[in-house]
């Protein structure tokens, strides 16, 4: 009974570990971005083959897209959506450089 005891108390402190990794992990991800929630696109204008310059909302801010990430498909779709049909969306961009990093759709 002590020894089950024993291995229930390691599983535990393992996953209290792989927990607080976690957490950490995810905080140094999103440390760096400024998230705007709910927004819908008022201007996407292709600038070169691989890079467009979007405004989210009525911010006078100009945001970029890239396709460094081999993304840009997916998220240029989601924001021709919400610049056409008006669909709002979750855009997350880089502090200091207003790139764009991650495009969602608004729930």
């Amino acid at each position: 009974m002590n020894l089950r005891c024993s291995q229930l108390l390691k599983m535990g402190y393992f996953a209290l570990l792989a927990l607080l990794l976690s957490a950490c992990v995810s905080q140094k991800e999103n440390k760096n971005l400024t998230r705007y929630q709910h927004q819908v696109i008022e201007q996407l204008v292709r600038e070169t083959d691989s890079s467009y310059r979007v405004q989210i909302g009525i911010m006078a801010a100009t945001f970029w897209l890239d396709n460094h990430d081999g993304q840009l498909g997916k998220k240029l779709t989601l924001l021709q959506q919400s610049y056409t049909q008006r669909n709002k969306v979750d855009v997350a961009v880089q502090q200091g450089t207003n790139k764009i990093i991650r495009v969602t759709k608004s729930e």
